[in-house]
């Protein structure tokens, strides 16, 4: 039998796409390669970008941001020399007091530099595969994190200086304190409820035990 050629197998969109690169110069090709990428990874980036802060998301649980994260640490290693920009580990352990707006942060930025490392499919897949409860959730803070934050913030792991100097708090507020008085009303209120509750618990044992009340129980 004989082999199928290589050609046969090639889609008509790659046989036009590598007719036209024939005729490029390396940086055409470059920009006419990105250009082929970005139609299907920027709303994959946006979609993710969007995903990841509705519904009270912060991030995913730390073993799973953990696992996804290694997924793409081993391209950047500072042992080695890659073509990869520098991807900064999620805000776990040691960096656990970190505010949610910078776990968030950071976590976004990731997604971007998956995006700029032409591998957003697969974060793409992840993230989306995901399921409520793998998730991190709290307050959500009225300040969302736009694609030009997330931007800077990546500009800055290629230590790029902005002046005035680029931080979260330039453009968010601290919901910090804000949501830990949420989060004391609602165990106060909780607190009280139980306690509420055990009361009439304990009243209606009361009553139970009444003489009256177990006459006219024994009567029906």
């Amino acid at each position: 039998m004989s082999k199928v050629s290589r050609s046969s197998v090639i889609s008509p969109e790659m046989h036009e796409r590598h007719r036209l690169m024939s005729r490029m110069t390396p940086k055409e090709k470059q920009a006419y390669t990105w250009k082929c990428y970005d139609k299907k990874a920027k709303p994959q980036l946006l979609e993710l970008i969007k995903h990841c802060q509705s519904d009270c998301r912060i991030h995913p649980m730390p073993i799973l941001w953990n696992r996804i994260y290694h997924n793409y640490s081993w391209s950047t290693d500072s042992r080695s020399h890659t073509k990869f920009t520098p991807l900064k580990a999620p805000f776990l352990f040691n960096a656990w007091n970190t505010s949610n707006i910078e776990k968030r942060q950071r976590l976004l930025t990731q997604i971007y530099w998956c995006y700029k490392n032409k591998c957003i499919g697969s974060m793409h897949t992840m993230i989306m595969k995901l399921n409520d409860a793998d998730w991190h959730h709290e307050y959500n803070p009225e300040d969302m994190i736009s694609l030009e934050l997330i931007k800077k913030e990546y500009a800055s792991w290629l230590s790029v200086k902005y002046h005035p100097e680029h931080d979260i708090w330039n453009y968010c507020e601290n919901h910090e304190e804000e949501y830990k008085q949420k989060r004391e009303a609602e165990k106060l209120l909780n607190k009280k409820i139980r306690n509420a509750e055990r009361f009439y618990d304990k009243q209606g044992r009361d009553l139970l035990d009444d003489e009256s009340i177990t006459a006219v129980g024994g009567m029906l």
